[in-house]
């Protein structure tokens, strides 16, 4: 079945209608940035930080532990001075990752320290540390939006064991409760050239649909516990599949196509950009080469320098870290067996930084 699409347009439009009273330094934020996109001006980035990389579960794709520990790691001063320089570059939006951030005996502090009125806030969670009573609280701190990471989605073990304990129903549960409290609620796929074409997608995008949350697809990148499996890279068919469900269902969305059909390419330092506990900055989560240090210098300034590397020059039509295969193989690939992150002197040439 082909939805119309209004069900997520009526949502983005309730989200805005509540930052007008809730947050209305947000809500001047998005309208400077509704002007900028006219303008056609590039928007400031989201910045997603993992404030801490502990987690109580072990996924099989997840790329957080193979990070080199340092000396130094961030601090809730070092969160408050970077809402600073974050609000200086007009951004708009923090999304908080780990590790698990709800393992964070200060997630409070470090929502607090961002300053939850003057941004946007989401969460990654796996959901395995919520319960109604903390959706709540989240709500009311002012997390703005809830990503639950899930493998798959299977409608009849869903069913069949409404009334059973079990992670899979739990973080289910969990994304719904978060729908039902006012948060933004998603859930977050990895799609492989194993899975992309199961039919548990397909009866994912039908689950949300329903219940009016949005389905956020990252494609299977070769790092982290995946380095080097090439075999789990979709190819350019599998890619073009999942964008024709966007076209087909609002409900389900990448970053390179946020809405229904549009495509904008990759986000990395565009309209991402993302921070490891050790202050190293990164193009995105799925690149592993570091651009710089928020230690050692403004955010601002190590984003406009490495959008000035030949790779990130110009907006990539595609995915870098899954599906420019040039850029795996000739970049990400020299990142293997090394401590993440790996400097980007280490990896890019002279001539591709200037």
């Amino acid at each position: 079945m082909t939805d119309n699409g209004q069900a997520d347009v009526q949502d983005r439009a309730l989200t805005r209608e509540r930052l007008r009273r809730e947050k209305p330094l947000v809500c001047e934020k998005l309208l400077r940035l509704d002007q900028r996109l006219k303008n056609g001006e590039e928007p400031p980035p989201v910045i997603e930080i993992a404030y801490r990389y502990d987690c109580n579960l072990k996924c099989n794709h997840c790329f957080a532990s193979r990070f080199a520990r340092k000396g130094r790691s961030l601090s809730l001063q070092d969160m408050r001075e970077l809402s600073r320089q974050a609000d200086d570059l007009g951004a708009y939006q923090f999304i908080l990752q780990g590790g698990e951030p709800l393992l964070w005996p200060e997630f409070d502090d470090v929502v607090n320290a961002i300053g939850p009125k003057e941004f946007y806030l989401g969460l990654v969670t796996n959901a395995s540390l919520l319960d109604k009573d903390r959706v709540a609280h989240l709500r009311d701190m002012g997390v703005d939006k809830l990503v639950a990471s899930l493998d798959s989605y299977d409608a009849i073990q869903y069913e069949a064991n409404r009334n059973r304990p079990g992670l899979f129903n739990h973080t289910i549960d969990m994304v719904l409760r978060a729908k039902e409290a006012g948060l933004r609620a998603i859930i977050n796929v990895v799609a492989t050239k194993q899975n992309v074409r199961a039919p548990q997608l397909l009866q994912l995008v039908e689950f949300a649909k329903t219940n009016g949350i949005i389905v956020y697809v990252n494609l299977a990148a070769p790092i982290g516990s995946w380095e080097g499996r090439y075999d789990l890279l979709l190819d350019k068919e599998d890619s073009d599949y999942i964008y024709d469900l966007n076209r087909k269902h609002e409900v389900i969305k990448r970053d390179v196509f946020p809405y229904r059909g549009v495509r904008v390419g990759c986000p990395a330092l565009r309209s991402i950009v993302y921070i490891t506990q050790y202050g190293d900055v990164l193009p995105c989560p799925f690149i592993h080469i570091a651009i710089g240090s928020i230690f050692d210098e403004p955010l601002s300034h190590i984003v406009e320098r490495g959008k000035k590397i030949k790779w990130f020059r110009d907006r990539p039509a595609v995915c870098l870290a899954s599906e420019d295969r040039n850029f795996i193989m000739e970049k990400i690939a020299r990142t293997y067996g090394k401590p993440a992150p790996v400097g980007m002197r280490d990896i890019f040439s002279d001539d591709e930084i200037r």
